[in-house]
């Protein structure tokens, strides 16, 4: 269940991602030390996260699900609830920057969940 996202510019995307986040106006997300994301509310944070993967060849910003260490595996509300918040963060803030954005139905790269 991966974020595909097809962009001219995936550096140049993850980068307004990060700073949107740093600067709270996508202030439902956080991001961690190492750059991953996850939902910045108190019942979501830390649940799971967003690995980016930049997909040069392809021009691809890719993000994959990552569930907690501590967890068994994600649940299907939970896995839904990051995807649909992440692609409405997408389409919100950064619309003009990508052609399109694409949820996949089964694991692809680079979930690890």
């Amino acid at each position: 269940m991966a974020i595909i996202i097809d962009t001219d510019n995936p550096d140049l995307l993850l980068d307004k991602i990060y700073e949107a986040i740093d600067n709270k106006k996508a202030d439902k997300w956080a991001r961690t030390s190492d750059g991953r994301l996850t939902i910045g509310t108190l019942l979501w944070k830390n649940e799971a996260f967003f690995k980016p993967q930049i997909w040069v060849d392809e021009n691809q910003l890719r993000f994959g699900l990552l569930k907690r260490k501590d967890r068994k595996h994600i649940t299907s509300k939970m896995y839904t609830t990051f995807h649909v918040k992440l692609m409405e963060m997408l389409l919100t803030y950064f619309d003009g920057d990508f052609r399109s954005v694409t949820a996949t139905a089964a694991m692809a790269e680079p979930d690890a969940f």
